[in-house]
């Protein structure tokens, strides 16, 4: 028996959409769907899926289903850990706990979990391997969400420079116009286009107002998660190890290949070394001897590192005072005492703050190596090895001063 034409034409005729892309349709929202019964039984038919999962939460949210939201983001964060996203994780787990705030016990379980998860290399996952849990806790506490359709601009060039943002999901384009009158050399391309994982906001030193030196625009409808200046000054202050951390991240999209490198982690292997040293500070042109203090470290890269000055020295009452002008004129080296094998280090203060350390009145210094060779990298490495695992460092009371 033979076809009619009729049945050859809807035999051959392709559907609107494509069903295994209807999942990317919905979360791109060219397909929106507003009954839960659908969406739900949509998830049925795609299951283990993170964003769509996330997705459904955010309309369970929107009509007031708060229980059965907060159960959602829940589950789209466990299945963004075993996918290996960070950031998208990170994101959905805020938002169950805005609507169901987490038990000592939650918070410790989704934590850990983060800690012990294989995510893929991002600019996030280098920020986050940077900081203890409780530093990368304050920083997603401080996180706002956005969520944008396409065609909207986000910042114009000569804005004031206000927000650090990582793009969870979307495509922005990043559009460069440089001043005619200007001498600054552009070390990029005129458009870029920024998407998933990659972070954008130029706001560091943190004291100095920065004007915005591209448009950006989204392409697609985006989600994005923002911090704010004001918000990153008072965490630094209170987690001097924080500034550091920050310090790294904002170099990836400084540099001549800014617009690859944030695609890629920078390869700043740091280890947790929680390590007495000390300190020489010798004035520049001074025939003095140096000024040596003692030190303590739970944070060392390749590129620098975080020290926190011993409160009980007799010479931190002076640094108290006179660092700011010490630190500009001195160069400073780092020893590393250890048992098999001893490491000094020349480098450059980068940033200083006053905190509470044991009761005592301290000070945080960031170091940044004057050295990023292959060798020091392997001198370090040595070094770390031959220290085995030693003990935690208590972390540095949460008040700061001055």
């Amino acid at each position: 028996m033979s076809e009619s034409p009729t049945q050859n034409k809807n035999k051959n005729k392709k559907p609107l959409i494509d069903e295994k892309s209807i999942p990317e349709h919905i979360i791109d929202g060219t397909i929106v769907i507003d009954s839960v019964e659908a969406f739900s039984s949509i998830l049925k038919q795609f299951p283990g899926h993170p964003a769509l999962l996330k997705k459904y939460a955010d309309l369970l949210f929107r009509q007031e289903l708060l229980d059965l939201a907060a159960k959602a983001y829940g589950a789209a964060a466990r299945l963004y850990i075993d996918s290996g996203q960070l950031l998208p994780a990170v994101v959905a787990q805020k938002q169950q706990w805005l609507i169901k705030p987490p038990s000592n016990k939650e918070l410790h379980l989704f934590l850990s979990a983060l800690e012990q998860g294989n995510f893929r290399t991002t600019p996030f996952k280098m920020l986050f391997d940077k900081l203890s849990l409780k530093e990368m806790l304050a920083i997603i506490s401080g996180f706002v969400r956005v969520r944008l359709f396409a065609d909207k601009t986000i910042q114009k060039a000569g804005d004031l420079e206000t927000d650090l943002y990582f793009i969870v999901s979307g495509t922005l384009k990043d559009s460069i116009f440089p001043s005619l009158d200007t001498k600054e050399k552009v070390h990029r391309k005129p458009s870029i286009y920024l998407s998933d994982d990659d972070f954008f906001g130029e706001l560091y030193p943190f004291k100095t107002d920065h004007a915005c030196k591209s448009d950006i625009k989204t392409v697609t409808q985006v989600e994005l998660v923002k911090i704010s200046r004001q918000k990153l000054m008072r965490l630094c202050r209170k987690f001097p190890n924080i500034e550091l951390a920050l310090i790294d991240l904002f170099n990836i999209r400084s540099g001549p290949d800014a617009s690859s490198q944030s695609k890629a982690a920078r390869k700043a292997d740091r280890y947790q070394l929680p390590i007495k040293m000390n300190l020489e500070l010798s004035p520049r042109g001074s025939v003095k001897s140096p000024l040596i203090i003692d030190g303590y470290s739970s944070d060392i890269s390749i590129g620098g590192i975080c020290v926190v000055l011993n409160g009980h020295s007799e010479h931190i009452g002076h640094l108290l005072a006179s660092l700011p002008e010490t630190a500009d004129n001195s160069k400073i080296q780092v020893n590393f005492p250890g048992e098999t094998m001893e490491l000094k280090v020349l480098g450059n203060i980068m940033w200083r703050h006053k905190i509470h350390f044991n009761g005592h009145k301290t000070l945080a210094i960031g170091i940044r190596f004057e050295e990023d060779s292959p060798k020091l990298r392997g001198m370090l490495f040595m070094f770390a090895n031959s220290l085995g695992m030693p003990k935690e460092l208590p972390a540095p009371h949460d008040t700061a001063i001055g």
